[in-house]
């Protein structure tokens, strides 16, 4: 409690005065003789009892009409500040600068840009000697807590709406170190937001009560009209030059009522193709668009539709790499080993010695010399009756697999339970077993590759010694001969390890030498193939990371496409870009992505709002809300003050005056003789 004009408090000293009175006009004790007692008897009884009992009344009547009195003119007030006012004040500027902030308001102006305005008339209340922190909800940097209010100001004006999401629980706890920091006797978070309920928390977030903390809300709420394109589902698969490429989208409305939009196909900085379409309320819609790639290279482009709503939904960028063929690496285990174990393999994928004539490219390397740039330059890497993977090995293919590559492993004398021991994959490190010594004859494709059932029908295949498989259950059985599994697909991360139980040399059957093999190890080897998930994209307020070409390279850099470069210093071969608030394509120069999709997060799309009455639960303190169509100064200056309870005291010496009144009137009543 604070108060007002405590000189007034001087005046406490008169509160006693009724009751120094009473005891001095008091009547004593006096012994009088009487004849008789007749004429006390025909009293009623008790009447001395009664009248004691409002003398105390009147007296504590009149001793708390003063005190009422005093304290209304010394003006207490709850919740103010705990130092004197005139101490010095932190502030914590908290400014949702997520995707959803960009909605237009009535006023025609953004809620971003209000946010901006409000939090400038924020700093205006501030007195000289008072620090202020500015910190973006979407946590990308801010301002660290300064005096100098035109920094705060500046960062402000240069602030821009980004795609990310945010977290109000990571905003407020570092609000609180930033005042904590500041060592201020007065210390205040202004969070100005949208207060989106996507972001509701599951529970108040914890704020310290005894740190003398109070927290403002600035609710910027608007229409909840909008259009977003939610999604772009692209394949995997490798996309290949003059064949078509199709891009599928989901646009979803998130009105309560039915809009009309146009789609339309961008490649590059032109414009392909564009359909209208109309969006019921509350649906997704999808739709696709073909397109056929003339050239190899990276083909840049973004699905876009027309929205007055918010500006950076409407576009989903993509980014895809665009092959000749199909790129396979067969990697032999012993570089000085006179065996081929790749011999049938090679001549049944290119057998033309590099032409692709079958739309696959090989290229050859060894165990003992891959590096991570090999890997992520082909669509598929193979392995023939691999020995058990070093460590280093196991780390390094688990690296390629989770970013997206693809490994297509054929069994072997050498392949047994040992073979994927050194991978952390439970699913992977006991999917091959004991070599069995039955034969077996014939083989079922499944899934994916059961069209080649057609094609084995032309050959009696026979198989001895296999390897054994055992897939694990969230594994894909791709072909199976009398129930045994023959072809097991495991995925790992965002890419999948392909596993045979069979080799592609005469060692476990005859298949090798007869027709079927090589057409089906086409078709096995280009479903294998993968497109590392390099090119999928990240949503903004993601890492990039970029790996280097060369070891010489100390920086990396990319290219956004509003024309903002980027650089970062390269640690252990690869650099980190953090500042991927802006939706677009960022191209690296030097580096692995070459081209990288940034785009908005889908939830904040929603705009949808916290009700009024949500807003108190946001935080485990009380929190004052402010209303942003009146004057910001006036209501946080009577929040600072605290609640006035000057009225309340007067209304209270009032009813105390009426009580005196009324009990001072009949105790006079009955002293009359």
């Amino acid at each position: 409690m604070n108060l007002g004009h405590p000189l007034f408090l001087w005046g406490l000293l008169a509160v006693p005065l009724p009751l120094l009175l009473h005891l001095f006009f008091r009547r004593r004790k006096a012994s009088i003789a009487f004849s008789t007692l007749q004429f006390f008897l025909q009293q009623k009884r008790y009447l001395a009892h009664r009248r004691r009992l409002r003398e105390w009344l009147l007296l504590l009547v009149r001793t708390l009409a003063l005190l009422m009195l005093v304290l209304a003119l010394a003006r207490p007030t709850l919740q103010g500040f705990t130092a004197a006012f005139a101490a010095r004040t932190t502030v914590a500027l908290i400014v949702d600068d997520t995707l959803s902030m960009d909605r237009k308001l009535g006023s025609g102006m953004t809620a971003f840009a209000l946010a901006t305005q409000k939090a400038d008339e924020i700093l205006n209340t501030l007195s000289e000697g008072d620090a202020a922190s500015l910190i973006f909800l979407s946590g990308r940097p801010g301002l660290a807590l300064t005096r100098q209010r035109q920094a705060v100001r500046r960062a402000l004006e240069e602030a821009r709406v980004t795609g990310a999401s945010g977290s109000f629980a990571a905003a407020l706890q570092h609000a609180q170190i930033d005042l904590t920091a500041g060592a201020a006797p007065n210390r205040e978070i202004y969070l100005l937001s949208d207060f989106q309920s996507n972001q509701t928390p599951d529970a108040p977030i914890p704020v310290a009560a005894d740190g003398g903390v109070r927290l403002y809300l600035l609710p910027l709420s608007g229409p909840p009209d909008n259009l977003s394109v939610a999604r772009l589902a692209l394949s995997t698969r490798p996309q290949m030059v003059n064949k078509p490429i199709t891009i599928p989208y989901d646009i979803v409305n998130h009105s309560d009522r039915s809009r009309e939009t146009v789609a339309s196909l961008e490649v590059g900085k032109d414009t392909l193709r564009s359909e209208s379409l109309r969006v019921p309320a509350g649906e997704r819609v999808t739709g696709r668009f073909d397109y056929v790639p003339l050239q190899a290279g990276v083909l840049n482009g973004a699905v876009r539709i027309t929205d007055p709503s918010l500006a950076l939904d409407n576009t989903r960028w993509f980014t895809l790499a665009v092959s000749e063929h199909i790129r396979a690496l067969l990697v032999e285990a012993d570089l000085l080993s006179r065996v081929r174990p790749f011999h049938f393999l090679m001549l049944a994928l290119d057998p033309s010695d590099g032409d692709s004539v079958n739309g696959i490219h090989t290229e050859t390397g060894f165990l003992s010399e891959m590096q991570p740039r090999d890997l992520d330059r082909h669509h598929v890497v193979l392995f023939a009756n691999p020995p058990p993977f070093s460590a280093q090995s196991a780390a390094l293919l688990t690296r390629y697999l989770e970013g997206g590559g693809s490994v297509l492993i054929f069994g072997g004398g050498a392949t047994g339970p040992e073979t994927f021991a050194a991978f952390s994959h439970d699913t992977l490190r006991n999917l091959y077993g004991e070599r069995e010594s039955a034969a077996r004859t014939g083989m079922r494709f499944k899934a994916a590759l059961s069209g080649l059932n057609a094609l084995l029908q032309m050959d009696l295949v026979t198989w001895q010694r296999l390897s054994t498989l055992k897939p694990a259950p969230t594994a894909t059985v791709l072909a199976d001969c009398q129930g045994i599994p023959m072809i097991v697909e495991q995925k790992v991360g965002a890419g999948r390890l392909i596993a045979c139980a069979f080799s592609v040399r005469r060692d476990t059957g005859n298949w090798p030498e007869l027709k079927s093999f090589p057409i089906a190890m086409i078709h096995l080897t280009a479903y294998a193939a993968h497109e590392p998930q390099h090119n999928a994209g990240i949503l903004c307020g993601q890492t990039l990371r970029l790996t280097a070409l060369t070891p010489e390279d100390s920086s990396l850099a990319c290219l956004h496409s509003d024309g903002t470069r980027l650089a970062q210093p390269v640690r252990d071969g690869a650099a980190s870009v953090t500042d991927t608030w802006q939706p677009g394509i960022m191209t690296a120069e030097r580096a692995m992505p070459r081209s990288t999709a940034v785009n908005p997060v889908p939830a904040e799309s929603d705009l949808s709002c916290w009700s009024a009455s949500r807003l108190g639960a946001l935080a485990s303190v009380r929190a004052h809300v402010l209303k942003t169509d009146a004057a910001l100064d006036t209501q946080i200056r009577a929040a600072r003050r605290g609640s006035d309870l000057s009225g309340l005291l007067l209304a209270a010496l009032i009813l105390l005056l009426a009580a005196e009144a009324l009990l001072g009137n009949t105790y006079l009543s009955q002293r009359r003789p």
